[in-house]
């Protein structure tokens, strides 16, 4: 059962195996409203005789609640290596009164329509509600979130990578992890929690 049935109110069950390896992988992004709840009901179920491998590209204070709750005595492996952006991203913001920020972004992606664009907000609901709107607009926008099936989320991915839309409308949940060849802007319509989140992928 995926997570994001899960986080819809499905109810969990396991068959009796016996559950060795626990894998959470991008931890920081699993720990979200989306997700959060699933999360509590895997581990309130599963097996307490298992190992445990938690992955995260930041170490936030949910990423450090999530630690103390599934692992005992971990051990911590840690990369060196300082974070920072690739050397041809140009990174410029606007100050912009929160009434008039949907008709400036609007603004933006038409005066950039022939642009490949990847526009982040904070909520799944913004996120559907915004896709909504440019696309009346008659603007070639698709959303993409946590509260989709995986199988919309990538058929949503593929529309966006064949250019059959130029315009994914996302949460943190596109932030990491997907193949996107190229983007030529992205836009925090919502400032982020973690601004190191949404630049790991550019």
């Amino acid at each position: 059962m995926s997570l994001t049935k899960l986080s819809h109110g499905h109810s969990l069950q396991f068959p009796s195996i016996i559950l060795v390896l626990h894998v959470l992988d991008e931890a920081d992004r699993l720990l979200n409203d989306d997700f959060e709840k699933a999360i509590d009901e895997i581990l309130s179920v599963i097996p307490r005789e298992r190992k445990t491998y938690l992955f995260s590209a930041t170490m936030t204070k949910k990423v450090r609640k999530l630690q103390r709750a599934c692992l005992r005595n971990p051990v911590k492996i840690e990369v060196a290596s300082k974070y920072s952006t690739v050397d041809t991203l140009k990174q410029q913001y606007r100050f912009v009164p929160a009434k008039y920020k949907e008709c400036y972004l609007v603004y933006i992606l038409t005066e950039l329509s022939g642009s490949t664009t990847m526009v982040f907000t904070r909520t799944c609901d913004a996120t559907r509600l915004l896709a909504l709107l440019l696309r009346n607009l008659g603007l070639r926008a698709i959303p993409i979130s946590g509260h989709m099936s995986q199988a919309k989320r990538l058929g949503a991915l593929n529309k966006f990578k064949a250019g059959e839309c130029n315009m994914l409308i996302c949460t943190d949940v596109a932030s990491r992890g997907l193949d996107i060849p190229s983007v030529d802007m992205v836009i925090n319509y919502d400032i982020p929690s973690n601004s190191k989140v949404r630049l790991a992928s550019f």
